[in-house]
């Protein structure tokens, strides 16, 4: 039994290194009329949000990580798969608090195109932030929950 025991704990061992790198995820939600994805890296923190709300319909994409890249800039390009386009950018705060802000038009043509292994990623000043997988059917989900209302 001791053996047992011995053996279970060592293999919980074995486990928990990799439980503990596991890869940032998505989540969703939509509360107020807003719906928003949003991505967090391994340690918990947000590293890019999306968001839409009516009467608008226009989808915000918000990194938190490009902000020290994006000084002086003006565009950033968004792409997802093939598909690229170019759109205003600004940036907000200053620092470690500096984010991107990114307003994509209603119904933004490069949604149309989106196919289960497309990666969204966006570039500022030539450093490009690719998001987890996922990031093209969250922007659609909300997106869609967006428009629907």
């Amino acid at each position: 039994m001791r053996k047992l025991l011995a053996a279970g704990a060592v293999a919980l061992a074995m486990l928990a290194p990799g439980a503990s790198a596991q890869s940032g995820a998505w989540t969703y939600a939509y509360v107020g009329g807003v719906a928003t994805a949003t991505q967090r890296d391994n340690g918990g923190r947000v590293t890019a949000t999306l968001t839409c709300s009516p009467p608008t319909g226009d989808i915000i994409i918000t990194d938190y990580t490009l902000g020290r890249h994006a000084r002086r800039a003006t565009i950033a390009a968004v792409r997802i798969g093939a598909m690229s386009v170019n759109v205003p950018m600004s940036l907000e705060g200053r620092g470690r608090n500096a984010r991107v802000l990114i307003n994509l038009p209603q119904r933004p043509p490069i949604l149309a195109a989106v196919q289960p292994t497309d990666r969204l990623s966006v570039t500022v000043n030539g450093q490009t932030h690719e998001y987890l997988e996922g990031g093209p059917a969250r922007m659609r989900e909300v997106a869609y929950a967006c428009w629907g209302s």
